[in-house]
């Protein structure tokens, strides 16, 4: 547990993780932060938990002393979302101690009686609606529905101008500093590929709303942005609202001039044609990015296809129909939103053929909407002529990427 002051009267509490599957699902190849705020000192509000302590008497003493206050000066717990990443700390801290309010969506206090049987003291915001403490610190929250969780909200701090963004300008990624003004150019680049990460595979299918949210938190003008993974941001503000903005953007279908070449071969005949076309990208000066769906997981695979304009799907034909490791990871680019991309399907087969037949039903059923030319299949290895008719349509993906991106 790191215990950093980030503006007058408002600590940040964070803890890098690593070692487990996010939501139970996506790998964390860089670990995760996970953040919570102390606000105020003689009248105190919890802003998303104690992240890292251990659930034991011993260990709030211990929290509360490195803090600086005291537990019967928490007055309020502000939950700006249930998800048990920011909450799982609830439970056991009601067995120490009770006499607080909960400040939540309405959403969200009907989960509290369900998750931690508390179903006292609990306090439904409605949107614009403020809370003041004792020191002059006064809270805004700002209903942000779909960011992730239906019961989400963000908290304005006003005399700070601290934007508490919950699942909003987060990232993945362990980190080193906290705060953005501490971080060089080399690491806040390498933090950007975290957000992406982060972007695909845990809003992106919610784009929609996280663009009407970041409408809402720049309506703030916010000096400081505060979120529950990943760098508190003071320096440089726009930066993380920008990228943002962008990621939800690539949901509509141009991102960056690139072509994801996405592989998924049983006995390397469709890899070797994989390889072909990463050479013609090379060759034609596009940036491209080859990835194997039977070694790569889920979360690099979509962070990946999220900043991608051009798809190349390469994939065998198996059983009549598409590999299934790369049907499987399809059905999750649609379930993510990575629509209305430029694509293209080829693949080998051996007896009969059928993955393009698939491949077109994902995305039809996933209503992706992908520009696409029309598929090839191989029978076997790729041949001279086989190489010579993907060719033709990788250069039609190169110049479609192009007129979009331009």
């Amino acid at each position: 547990m790191t215990i950093t002051p980030i503006a007058d009267g408002i600590q940040l509490v964070s803890v890098n993780a690593e070692g487990f599957l996010f939501e139970g699902m996506w790998d964390l190849p860089y670990g995760v932060s996970v953040n919570s705020y102390v606000v105020g000192k003689n009248e105190v509000a919890l802003i998303d938990g104690i992240c890292g302590w251990d659930q034991t008497k011993e260990g709030l003493d211990a929290f509360l002393d490195q803090a600086g206050i005291e537990l019967q000066n928490i007055k309020y717990v502000i939950l700006n979302h249930m998800e048990p990443d920011h909450t799982e700390w609830l439970g056991a801290f009601i067995n120490f101690y009770q006499d607080f309010d909960i400040y939540c969506s309405k959403q969200a206090g009907e989960l509290v009686e369900h998750f931690f049987g508390k179903d006292d003291r609990i306090h439904p915001i409605t949107d614009g609606e403020s809370l003041s403490l004792d020191d002059g610190h006064t809270f805004t929250f700002i209903t942000a529905p779909g960011v992730h969780w239906p019961d989400t909200i963000m908290t304005y701090e006003e005399t700070t101008g601290t934007l508490f963004s919950c699942d909003n300008f987060g990232a993945f990624g362990l980190l080193k500093q906290h705060v953005d003004e501490f971080c060089t150019e080399e690491e806040m680049q390498f933090i950007e590929t975290q957000q992406q990460r982060y972007y695909a595979d845990i809003l992106a299918t919610f784009s929609t709303a996280v663009g009407m949210s970041i409408k809402k938190a720049k309506a703030k003008e916010p000096a400081i942005i505060a979120p529950g993974h990943g760098l508190v941001w003071k320096s440089n503000v726009d930066r993380i609202i920008q990228d943002y903005e962008r990621y939800v953007e690539y949901a509509k279908g141009v991102a960056k001039e690139e072509v994801l070449v996405l592989c998924g071969s049983m006995y390397g005949m469709s890899e070797k044609m994989a390889h072909h076309i990463s050479q013609i990208l090379d060759r034609e000066g596009m940036k491209n990015r080859m990835i194997s769906v039977n070694t790569t997981d889920l979360g690099t695979i979509l962070q990946h296809a999220w900043s991608a304009t051009g798809i190349i799907v390469v994939a065998s034909t198996y059983e009549l129909h598409l590999f299934p490791p790369m049907a499987y990871a399809l059905e999750e680019m649609g379930k993510k939103n990575i629509k209305n991309r430029i694509g293209f399907y080829t693949g080998s087969y051996g007896w009969s053929g059928g993955g393009n037949k698939e491949f077109n039903a994902i995305l039809d059923r996933n209503r992706m909407k992908w520009d696409l030319l029309e598929g090839y299949e191989f029978r076997g290895t790729p041949k001279d002529e086989d190489k010579k008719v993907v060719e033709e349509k990788v250069l039609e993906v190169v110049k479609k990427v192009r007129e979009v991106t331009a």
